[in-house]
């Protein structure tokens, strides 16, 4: 189970560090640096668990077919270790956890390095800490920390990567001191993640600079009242910027359009109704400490890690915390539509698939889950159940004919998988004006079906009139997209939109405090499958067959 996980590291670095140098002992390698190398290599090898100069070492694949490549000569010079250490600080500005990469062995490490006889076995030792810690840094920045298939079960996000060498990649970097440009290049590129980035930054200035004080509880404070709470208010909204800083200062009671402006605003920005008053949820979410918004963001910035990757330039996004769809089309999204999603008992799963056709008139096939939760108990309870509800038996299965009361509405766009899951036109309209929107069996009811259709099929013959003008025939009729086009349905409780302005969302489904435990953890790689080069196949001299192989949580 672990044998894969060698190419899931740096392979991306290629286009940066180039073709890979021939392997040359550093400076300061000697024979006996190089068997005590080896010993700990073999020890690896033989399934023990491997540590040096007290410093756990966690890759038991790549780690030693690095060194094996080398025949066991040090990599490490004092130049390659400081861009190391530089990308281990920078790694905090990332949600990171710096100490997760060996900062503290390091720094003494540095010395050694630069030392002009040093004892082989501490010279051993720092070359391994520093190779583990650049495996530890690069499998991070690529894929996260957080193992998101715990968290979501439904998560398949896991691509298919190259097979390109990452022994020589590393290599490379190492005898280039470029450690710090190759792990950077590792991180999402996208401009999303630079946001999130960015306000993480912002929030955590806030933090040092005292935060905000929560404010007292009390009546819904209204536009127009008054109330000795108002100027607490003021200070709140100031640090964060809603409203001019010279506003805190000002201690009148009277909830004046300015503030009442600015409290529509943060609404709008944490997800709640707009309405400028101040009620519990408002003011639950004012009362939200600084430190739990920088979690927030930094738990947001390892799901981007996740999947913000080699991403298409056209695609939709349904974004189930923030019950919002998406076509992005480029950098950031070009249109939108609320959407109802999952209760929080019958979540929306959380995974990719690809859109490839979309049906006008559908009919509604029950699926298996609610018939048996509903379907077949509401049958025992009353034989005119189906009759009831405007269902009928079709060929062994429980179908709503199409027309205006049917579940799935005017029209569908599916994108298959084994979840029964997609987007969809309702006759329950009322439910779009709710802020929070968790009502449905999982499937993702869209407020503006049509406009979605138009911009899945992306077709001069499909235009909005040209849906609307075959949905008034009544017919049922199935109309595929000319190329398929990808659906990612994420959990973003954290978002940005292209202006820069950041939402900071609920969490309807509660996952955010379990992703926040696994960020805040120790180091673990975890299992994660992918296609190996022809030389570290299951086939290959360099694949261990130790039993820490069939499956090791904390290797990779």
């Amino acid at each position: 189970m672990a044998r894969w996980r060698r190419v899931a590291v740096l392979v991306t670095l290629l286009g940066l560090v180039g073709a890979p140098a021939p392997c040359r002992a550093a400076d300061a390698g000697t024979d006996a640096v190089a068997d005590a190398i080896q010993q700990a290599v073999v020890r690896i090898r033989h399934g023990n668990r491997p540590s040096a100069g007290g410093e756990s070492i966690s890759s038991t694949l790549l780690l030693p077919a690095f060194y094996e490549d080398r025949q066991f000569q040090p990599a490490w010079t004092p130049s390659a270790l400081d861009s190391l250490l530089e990308a281990i600080r920078a790694s905090a500005l990332d949600g990171l956890e710096p100490g997760d990469y060996h900062l503290e062995a390091l720094v003494p490490a540095r010395a050694t390095l630069a030392a002009a006889d040093p004892p082989p076995a501490a010279r051993a030792a720092a070359d391994l800490v520093a190779t583990d810690a650049l495996i530890r840094l690069g499998y991070h920045a690529r894929f996260g920390k957080v193992d998101q298939q715990r968290i979501f079960g439904n998560w398949n996000f896991t691509g298919p990567l190259t097979d390109a060498d990452p022994l020589a990649v590393m290599q490379q970097a190492i005898a280039s001191s470029k450690v710090a440009e190759a792990i950077e290049s590792l991180y999402p590129q996208h401009p999303f993640y630079r946001a999130l980035k960015t306000a993480l930054a912002r929030y955590r200035e806030i933090g040092v600079a005292g935060g905000w004080a929560p404010i007292a509880g009390g009546p819904t404070l209204k536009p127009g009242g008054s109330d000795p709470r108002v100027p607490a208010v003021r200070r709140r909204l100031a640090i964060e910027g809603y409203l001019a800083q010279d506003a805190a200062a000002d201690a009148s009671p009277q909830y004046d359009p300015a503030l009442a402006d600015a409290v529509s605003g943060f609404q709008t920005r944490h997800g709640l109704a707009a309405d400028g008053s101040i009620g519990a949820g408002t003011l639950a979410a004012l009362n939200v400490p600084v430190g739990a918004r920088i979690d927030q963001l930094r738990i947001n910035l390892d799901r981007a890690r996740a999947v913000m990757h080699d991403l298409p330039r056209r695609f939709v996004v349904v974004n189930v915390a923030g019950f919002t769809v998406y076509v992005v089309d480029g950098d950031w999204p070009v249109w939108d539509s609320r959407v109802v999603v999952g209760k929080p008992f019958t979540e929306t799963p959380i995974f990719r698939a690809k859109m490839t056709y979309v049906v006008l008139n559908p009919t509604w096939t029950v699926p298996p889950g609610i018939m048996a939760k509903e379907i077949r108990p509401g049958l025992r309870r009353d034989p005119n159940y189906l009759a009831k509800k405007g269902l009928e038996w079709q060929n062994g299965q429980v179908v709503q004919p199409a027309g205006p009361k049917n579940a799935l509405g005017r029209i569908k766009l599916i994108f298959p998988n084994p979840y029964h899951v997609y987007l969809h036109d309702t006759p329950s309209r009322a439910l779009f004006e709710r802020s929070e929107r968790t009502f449905s069996h999982g499937c993702i009811r869209v407020q503006k079906p049509v406009e979605l259709g138009v911009q899945a099929l992306d077709d001069p013959a499909w235009s909005a009139q040209a849906l609307e003008a075959a949905i008034a025939t009544g017919r049922t009729q199935t109309v595929s997209l000319r190329q398929p086009l990808p659906v990612l349905v994420l959990y973003w409780t954290a978002t940005v939109g292209e202006s820069g302005t950041l939402y900071l969302l609920d969490d309807p489904y509660k996952r955010d405090p379990a992703t926040l435990a696994a960020l805040d953890a120790p180091f673990t790689f975890r299992d994660r499958r992918a296609l190996l080069p022809a030389r570290m196949d299951s086939g290959s001299s360099t694949t261990p067959t130790t039993p820490e192989d069939a499956d090791a949580p904390d290797a990779e």
